[in-house]
């Protein structure tokens, strides 16, 4: 299986626009930790303000010190019940408990009642650790919304899988991108959490690109039916969520 290890361009992408690009070069991220989160509607503008004001700070501080490459948040559209979506890149997967312990630890010193406030507001949580296995976004990349398409592949079925998602739907998925239809698209493999093992990331930045990307997707995968039945064989689940940007609060 080819693998495209992440710098600069993955880091940039998941990153708030404050980040700098600094650690992401000195870093190879190779691997996404995601905590979902289901907060009740009537917090959610409350969460948010916290984010911006007490956690913003300490996660530029950690990806400063090199302890993550870059952090993402996002809020849900469409699809499934939690609805504030955490993801943090990292090079080493000892980051991940490195960060949780500073991150909440500062948290806790500096913003006691944020701290406690958060922990109120959180009905349900799950997370997830991805490996990353094919990039295609570029450096610049500006988008608005993440389409995160999980699949259940057999693992017996995996490596064929990939096969035909790299030489079939990538080429697709490439010109699309040239088309200015799609900002980019990256492959994860499932390494910790949840019941599906493989997953595509869509990143655009109007909504109607997306019915406009699958509108030309879907025709060309389907048109050979051997092809299609064979991708039906190997899945045994499928589940779509949108997500979208996070709002900063005016004066943040």
């Amino acid at each position: 299986m080819h693998r495209t290890l992440v710098t600069t361009g993955l880091a940039l992408l998941l990153a708030t626009p404050s980040l700098a690009a600094q650690q992401a070069e000195e870093q190879t991220a190779t691997q996404v930790y995601v905590a979902h989160f289901k907060i009740s509607y009537a917090d959610l503008a409350e969460w948010i303000q916290i984010y911006h004001e007490h956690s913003v700070p300490i996660l530029q501080e950690l990806v400063d010190e090199g302890t993550i490459v870059a952090w993402n948040v996002r809020q849900h559209n469409t699809g499934g019940e939690y609805n504030w979506r955490f993801a943090l890149l990292a090079s080493e997967w000892s980051q991940f408990g490195e960060f949780w312990g500073a991150y909440l630890g500062r948290l806790e010193e500096r913003a006691p009642e944020a701290s406690a406030r958060i922990g109120a507001m959180i009905q349900a949580h799950y997370d997830e650790i991805w490996d990353l296995t094919e990039v295609n976004v570029p450096v610049d990349l500006d988008y608005r919304y993440v389409y995160d398409s999980k699949f259940q592949i057999s693992f017996a079925e995996m490596d064929e899988w990939n096969r035909i998602w790299t030489e079939v739907a990538g080429p697709i998925l490439n010109q699309a991108m040239e088309d200015g239809i799609l900002g980019g698209w990256v492959l994860e493999e499932h390494n910790t959490g949840g019941r599906y093992n493989w997953k595509v990331l869509y990143f655009f930045e109007e909504w109607d690109d997306m019915d406009d990307l699958f509108e030309s997707l879907l025709p060309q995968l389907t048109a050979d039916a051997e092809l299609w039945q064979r991708f039906g064989n190997m899945m045994a689940a499928h589940d779509d969520v949108i997500w979208e940007s996070v709002p900063n609060p005016s004066g943040m």
